[in-house]
């Protein structure tokens, strides 16, 4: 007879094995939304099924190895990994800039059309497009190694305040609303059916406990022995309830599932497989990646986005398990971990790299079941099932609606963790208002305008062009860069004889030049039951001010923004000694002399190392050309024509790269 001990350990591992199926289930459905967004954009005929089976189980094996590298040596929280947008949206310019000519299907997203005009050039097979995304994702995991082990991630996370945060992870979650949009609409009935029973067992019914079972290691200390079973599940049970009444409807041939063109082309659902039960991935069996201009391109704007994304998603596993903030170091391994995942994926052929996934974080923060044992177990469910094409294929027979309402109920606890963060903020200060709506607005904004512009985006050179278009279609990169540049665009000094503030929202500058009487004479005026000496004043200013024009303020911090015809105003309340401590800063326009020296020299040094560095770009160009050249002379030929490449117009690089930019900002009259 078992013990009682023992039975609540038995149970403890059948609710790991229930999490971490429930993680498997989110991953399956994020991978399969990557491959079906990503393979009709590949040149010719998309790949058969068998082909598809083999890229799910090779991804699946590499995001098995990349989350147990992650949980053990990484950052060690529970994150699962895999393909995440970051490396989709890339992975679809450099695929669809391929093709002859380039669509925009209605979810926004840039789609590959069929050559429909005669002198239209063949550009290669499928399987050649995605031996070059492998080559992006190989680039894009040396990069990530890089700034992994040079701790670049760590020190973002240390200087990233709730300025940055707040709109980055709002836009994280708003990022797949089209996606998610796109694949309810199969039938928005068992899209909404799967929201509305995962919101009523996690909110609705969150306090039902299962008698006699038990957390993960719940036996070791832990007082509270049950687990609030609904809440838990609450992914798991609507997504396998769901799943099951589809395959019911199937049966009997109850038409449930609305596909249009679009649609048809991306479902799965009459798909036959042939895939081998056993077949373990390695390096090199599928074709090793190719390393071109354009995958460099690719994989460099991969690395950035999916570092951010990366970073984001430490953050948002931290507030949403109440954990202590992770330390710089974490963050650096866990970085280094996630392009450690994106070379294995870049070799085994796959055409996405590992990252941590949002979904899977939300998915722990809406069941509050943060363990890392079940990780680490659907972790090796992941290696299991990629070495067996013939399982991972069943997971293309997930409805196409189910992937759209699992989108929409774990993206949008993304969404709420980003505004939580504006709780630490003084937003009523127009400053920030001012910088949270620009990202925002902006990172919804460009990604739309280059999906429909008519124009492409042309510099002369394909590889730039590539990068540009890559990086601007990613929002968490520009709600990021947006954010933190702005952010950081005040500065402050203070010392024992006064202080010099220094202030920008890059539209005008403002300054104020205070020394130590006057900081006494002010001190009196707005702090009467204050007696402190000026140097201890400046002091603890110094002390309040840095952390809140850091983005950090205290709980006792309040911080108020005012403009006016002559200047502005800055307002500042908080405690010093137990009593009320007040400071109003007086800022008027900064002179020509301070705007130069603090603002525009460090702009012309910025722009003057970017000239340097686009001179040897193009000293490099024209030395490939003479080296092809001297080849070409000496009687070699080229064996492939689509590896031929045209010679490098100086002329035209710069008139397209300077000239044009100087036209657009041309101010115009009437």
């Amino acid at each position: 007879m078992l013990t009682s001990c023992s039975s609540q350990k038995i149970c403890s591992w059948i609710v790991s094995w229930c999490l971490a199926l429930q993680h498997l289930a989110v991953q399956s459905s994020l991978l399969c939304i990557f491959h079906l967004l990503l393979l009709p954009t590949l040149p010719q005929e998309p790949p058969h099924a068998q082909t598809t089976s083999n890229l799910l189980a090779r991804s699946l094996f590499a995001c098995g190895i990349s989350t147990a590298l992650q949980t053990t040596l990484g950052s060690r929280l529970p994150l699962v990994q895999i393909p995440s947008f970051e490396y989709l949206v890339p992975a679809m310019v450099l695929s669809s800039h391929l093709s002859p000519s380039v669509s925009t299907d209605r979810n926004g997203t840039a789609m590959a059309s069929t050559c429909l005009v005669p002198h239209c050039r063949d550009t290669g097979s499928w399987a050649d497009s995605l031996q070059e995304v492998s080559g992006a994702v190989l680039i894009s995991g040396l990069i990530q190694l890089v700034l992994g082990v040079s701790g670049v991630c760590g020190w973002a996370v240390r200087h990233c305040g709730p300025m940055v945060l707040a709109p980055s992870l709002s836009i994280i979650g708003l990022s797949a609303y089209k996606e998610a949009a796109f694949f309810c609409s199969t039938n928005w009935g068992v899209a909404l059916l799967l929201v509305l029973l995962a919101v009523t067992f996690s909110q609705h019914l969150q306090s039902c406990r299962l008698p006699f079972c038990a957390w993960p290691h719940a036996w070791e200390g832990s007082t509270d022995y049950s687990a609030p079973t609904l809440r838990t599940f609450s992914v798991l049970l609507p997504f396998a309830g769901v799943c099951i009444v589809c395959a019911i409807l199937s049966y009997f041939h109850v038409p449930w599932e609305l596909l249009d063109v679009t649609m048809a082309q991306l479902s799965w659902a009459n798909s036959t497989f042939n895939a081998p039960w056993i077949q373990i991935p390695y390096a090199g069996e599928w074709r090793w990646p190719l390393l071109t201009p354009r995958a460099l391109a690719v994989g460099i704007a991969m690395a950035i986005s999916c570092s951010m994304n990366s970073v984001g998603c430490y953050v948002l596993c931290r507030r949403l398990l109440r954990v202590p903030r992770l330390p710089p170091h974490a963050c650096n391994r866990g970085l280094c971990t996630e392009g450690l995942g994106s070379l294995l994926a870049g070799l085994l052929g796959t055409p996405g790299g590992t990252a941590s996934s949002i979904a899977n974080t939300c998915a722990t923060g809406l069941t509050q079941a943060g363990s890392r044992l079940s990780v680490q177990v659907s972790a090796l469910l992941c290696m299991v099932l990629g070495m067996s094409p013939r399982l991972a294929g069943l997971l293309t027979h997930i409805p196409l609606a189910v992937h759209g309402g699992v989108l929409c109920v774990t993206y949008a606890v993304a969404v709420g963790t980003g505004i939580s963060y504006f709780q630490y903020t003084d937003i009523d200060s127009g400053r920030n208002i001012f910088i949270v709506g620009f990202a925002m607005f902006m990172a919804l904004l460009v990604p739309r305008w280059f999906s429909t512009a008519l124009a492409p985006l042309a510099t002369g050179w394909v590889p730039l062009d590539l990068l540009f278009l890559s990086v601007l279609m990613a929002p968490v990169f520009l709600t990021g860069f947006l954010s933190f540049f702005l952010d950081h665009t005040v500065s402050v000094c203070f010392r024992d004889s006064g202080y010099i503030l220094l202030i920008s929202d890059l539209s005008s500058v403002w300054y104020e030049s205070v020394d130590a009487e006057a900081v006494g004479q002010r001190s009196k005026e707005l702090n009467k039951r204050l007696t402190v000496h000026v140097s201890s004043f400046l002091n603890h200013l110094c002390n309040l001010m840095c952390p809140l024009l850091a983005g950090q303020p205290g709980a006792t911090t309040a911080f108020s923004c005012h403009h006016s015809v002559s200047g502005l105003r800055l307002h500042v309340k908080s405690e010093l000694s137990g009593l009320p401590f007040y400071w109003d800063f007086h800022c008027c326009p900064a002179p020509l002399e301070m705007v130069v020296r603090h603002l525009v020299r460090p702009l012309i040094q910025m722009n003057l190392a970017l000239q340097c560095q686009v001179q040897e770009l193009i000293s490099l160009l024209l030395q490939k050309d003479a080296e092809i050249e001297d080849y070409r002379e000496s009687g070699a030929t080229l064996s492939r024509d689509r590896l031929r490449t045209k010679p490098f117009r100086e002329e035209t690089f710069q008139e397209n790269f300077m000239a044009e930019r100087a036209v657009e900002h041309k101010p115009g009259i009437g």
